[in-house]
């Protein structure tokens, strides 16, 4: 598609944004009388697929799911149609990045996000974890989702400061548990649980456990479990042997290392039993850090990363933790020292800036694609990894 617009059923495609195996993304409107207009994202099946029943039927899953949850930190589905034949879903429109995206910016600068950014980013997580997973079916029936594919290429952050979790297009739930296949492992190896790579019987808690190796990465800046080929990243992450987030960080706060290593305990029974009993662990330590609640924090890091006038170029990869393999990258390649060390984060120096970022240019080359361009729910369940490239 060029730049021109296109009309697709009462949608206007404005800007193709990605291609995958068996989809395609587009930034699009609604418009309507007296100059109304509404931004979203279009998720189209390619013709090719289009005919495929059994695809069909995993789509429209997709929608069924997506439509029963509605959840101010989960990006929202609101329109499910075909057209010519294509199958489609509407998405909302987040402006700003992935938390992936982040992570590597923020290590081109020699930093980490720090500690108070990955609390805030599993208060949003854990708190649309524990609505989804307490979800029910409009008669009652429990939803009994899991939705596998908690990683920081669906952690999206707004340039408001707003967390969203997106990707639903994987989950595991009473919609399409006839068609969950035994032995199908389906996710990002360097994020799954010990259950999920060995492709064992699952539940909501493999989700904690994916969260507790976000907010490591977060807090550290450094991968847990990626390693320099996919035989020994399943190894790394079937053992599931995590270093102490203060092995490589001396000041790391106790307590926040203890809700950590709770999340990654390689026992479901060891971890924590509900997202919610999580949030309220965080919020219980944000509380004693006296760090106040709120969007601001985010919104002045992502200006602070992406200033107005950024090219958004690919950042570097975050490096491995300090194992036997430690030496290794997120993408196989060792990043080039920083001149200096890396230092936490501090959002105080955007703080005016906050509010005035402006979007990013669209970068979809393989580390640098922006979520100025919003979310694609679903990409995992397409045979894509447009945003989280891990070589799985």
């Amino acid at each position: 598609m060029d730049n021109e617009d296109s009309s697709f059923g009462k949608y206007r495609l404005v800007q193709q944004l990605a291609t995958g195996g068996m989809a395609q993304l587009y930034l699009a409107s609604i418009d309507g009388p007296d100059g109304f207009t509404k931004s979203c994202v279009i998720k189209r099946v390619l013709p090719e697929y289009a005919s495929l029943e059994s695809f069909s039927r995993m789509f429209a899953d997709e929608a069924k799911v997506a439509a029963l949850l509605t959840h101010p930190n989960i990006v929202q589905v609101f329109d499910f149609g075909r057209v010519d034949g294509q199958y489609y879903l509407a998405m909302e429109w987040i402006q700003g990045h992935s938390l992936d995206r982040l992570l590597r910016q923020a290590l081109r600068s020699g930093r980490v996000v720090g500690t108070r950014v990955a609390v805030d980013v599993g208060l949003a997580v854990a708190d649309a974890l524990a609505y989804a997973h307490a979800k029910t079916l409009p008669d009652g029936t429990p939803l009994m989702l899991v939705h596998r594919d908690v990683t920081p290429g669906n952690v999206l952050v707004s340039r408001d400061g707003i967390i969203k979790l997106a990707d639903f297009g994987i989950v595991k739930s009473a919609v399409n548990a006839e068609r969950t296949v035994a032995g199908v492992v389906k996710g990002k190896y360097p994020y799954m649980s010990p259950e999920q790579i060995t492709s064992q019987e699952l539940d909501h808690r493999s989700d904690l456990y994916s969260l507790g190796i976000v907010l490591y990465e977060a807090a550290t800046g450094r991968r847990l479990f990626k390693r320099d080929t996919l035989e020994a990243t399943i190894m790394a992450a079937s053992q599931a042997n995590v270093p102490p987030p203060s092995e490589g960080t001396p000041d790391f706060p106790e307590e926040l290392e203890r809700i950590i290593l709770r999340l990654l305990q390689k026992a479901p029974s060891a971890r924590y039993q509900s997202a919610r009993e999580l949030r309220d662990d965080l919020e219980r330590f944000r509380a004693a850090q006296q760090w106040a609640s709120g969007t601001h924090e985010m919104a002045a890091l992502v200006a602070e990363l992406f200033p107005p006038g950024t090219t958004g170029q690919p950042p570097t990869a975050l490096p491995a933790s300090s194992t036997s393999h430690g030496s290794n990258s997120a993408t196989g390649r060792t990043p080039a020292p920083s001149a200096e060390p890396k230092r936490e984060l501090s959002s105080t120096s955007a703080a005016t800036r906050a509010h005035g970022a402006v979007e990013v240019p669209l970068d979809t080359s393989a580390q640098g694609f922006p979520w100025g361009i919003a979310l694609a729910a679903g990409c995992a369940v397409l045979g894509t990894a447009l945003f989280w490239l891990l070589a799985p």
